[in-house]
């Protein structure tokens, strides 16, 4: 800390020297040091003052092309405020002033930043497909431009242009996670982490530790939970050598998911406030500050569901030891409407928090009370809810059995609104499992079957899901924009 004071210090003095000798070059130079420093500290008010100055000298009397770094900075410190309008404003002034000088390197960071900011505004949405469409075609961009450089380097240096290109494998392989691409993800993420290895890459790179945080999603999201936590565990190491305190409160955060999502509520509490820690460390980093604050609340109330079904499992039992007298008298019909109702009171419970495997407990036991009432809807409920189970544990052929069993049901007994559902149900397992094709069919269908009952909420599920389709899947904006 005393070091990165005496730093900001002598790059303080040195540009007020430039400033007072007319030294205009010196001083855009110093003030963008300055900026960057506090940028690093996590000051990004204070950090844009500077760069705005850089902007006004360079931009007065200086060259074009010198403003190239200038807008790097400004994207990069509007985007972590958040401030996408004026984010992106400075990005593509950048990509706009590197193409006027052709210049492939600034091209390359420029398409990188702009496809960061689009990510970072989809992910703040609930459906935003141009962010992430626009995400997708400057990332792969970035990827191309940074193959061109490293194949024709403009200085005989293996190692030019290394970090860039790593870089980019790191954006496509968090965008695929995004679009729910795992397998793509994983081998992409993996073929950078071998990048590094070949190339001999120092072990403190942040960008090795962002490959160890995207791979530590991939590997949750797969529910490979021992995977997950070495390349969680790794990020945090290498944020913590380098004194990355963002990506250090990060990778707590990815380390609390990982406790969230195997129901370890301690553990993620505990990860949580670590992360906190470090977000209050940084003066500006109010949003990501706030965000963990959200997820401790999360878990707290998860703490207090996961009370709610222990109760409730208890009352399961009672219901089950009353239903063995009860068999065989008038008595057996209402046991089981009761068993019925603790059954789907604990699977809402377990959806709630995420308790998967719960899920599929309780929605088997629903389906044999259901059977014993000869209940049909209440047969493709249960049905639906073990669909939902397998599909969120990643076995998608039990998935789409029993999404295909709950919608025959429910079309033996005309439930539209059940076949409706069960066929979005069955176009997100068949997305997810790279059937893109026989999803958007499934959307379709779900669509044209709410719209002959009248059930706007699915319309509009059916009809997002069409767009996504559409826009994200098959490139076609055209048919997305019906």
């Amino acid at each position: 800390m005393a070091r990165d004071v005496e730093k900001f210090n002598a790059a303080k003095r040195s540009y007020l020297i430039a400033k007072e000798q007319g030294n205009h070059p010196e001083e855009a130079r110093w003030a963008n040091v300055i900026g960057d420093i506090l940028k690093n500290r996590g000051e990004y008010v204070e950090a844009l003052k500077w760069l705005r100055l850089d902007y006004d000298v360079t931009y007065r009397y200086l060259h074009d092309k010198q403003l190239l770094p200038t807008c790097q900075s400004l994207g990069e410190v509007y985007l972590r405020l958040q401030d996408f309008t004026n984010a992106l404003s400075s990005q593509k002034k950048h990509l706009e002033l590197a193409k006027e000088a052709n210049d492939l390197i600034e091209q390359q960071r420029a398409s990188t930043q702009l496809g960061r900011t689009y990510h970072e505004m989809f992910l703040r949405s609930e459906n935003d497909h141009f962010s992430i469409q626009n995400a997708k075609e400057y990332f792969r961009c970035s990827m191309k431009l940074a193959e061109t450089v490293r194949e024709n380097p403009p200085v005989n240096d293996g190692k030019f242009f290394l970090k860039e290109y790593i870089d980019a494998h790191n954006n496509i392989g968090m965008l695929e996670i995004d679009l729910d691409n795992l397998d793509e993800a994983l081998k992409i993420l993996t073929k950078g982490l071998q990048i590094c290895a070949d190339e001999e890459v120092e072990e403190d790179y942040d960008g090795r530790s962002r490959l160890h945080h995207n791979l530590g999603n991939v590997y949750m999201e797969l529910r490979m939970w021992d995977e997950a936590r070495k390349h969680i565990e790794e990020d945090i190491k290498i944020c913590k050598r380098i004194g990355h305190c963002q990506g250090e409160a990060k990778g707590y955060i990815n380390f609390g998911e990982l406790h969230y999502r195997v129901q370890k509520y301690e553990e993620a509490l505990c990860c949580y406030r670590k992360a906190l820690d470090q977000a209050k460390s940084m003066e500006d980093e109010d949003a990501l500050a706030t965000q963990i604050k959200q997820n401790i609340e999360t878990v707290k109330e998860a703490i207090k569901v996961m009370g709610d079904l222990k109760k409730e499992e208890q009352n399961l039992k009672k219901l089950a030891r009353e239903m063995t007298s009860a068999k065989g008298t008038a008595r057996e019909r209402k046991c089981l409407l009761q068993q019925n109702a603790s059954l789907d009171c604990l699977i809402e419970k377990s959806r709630m928090i995420l308790a998967w495997l719960k899920l599929l407990e309780f929605a088997k036991r629903k389906k044999r009370v259901a059977s014993a009432l000869c209940d049909k809807e209440k047969l493709g409920d249960s049905f639906l809810a073990i669909g939902e189970s397998y599909q969120k544990i990643r076995k998608f052929n039990r998935s789409i059995k029993w999404y295909m069993k709950s919608w025959e049901t429910y079309k033996s007994i005309g439930n539209l609104e059940g076949q409706a559902l069960a066929k979005i149900n069955i176009g997100n397992v068949l997305d997810s499992d790279g059937n893109w094709t026989g999803a958007l069919d499934a959307f379709e269908e779900s669509y044209r079957i709410s719209i002959e009952a009248n059930l706007p909420s699915i319309q509009l599920s059916a009809l997002e899901n069409m767009h996504y389709s559409h826009m994200i899947r098959f490139d076609n904006v055209e048919k997305a924009s019906f």
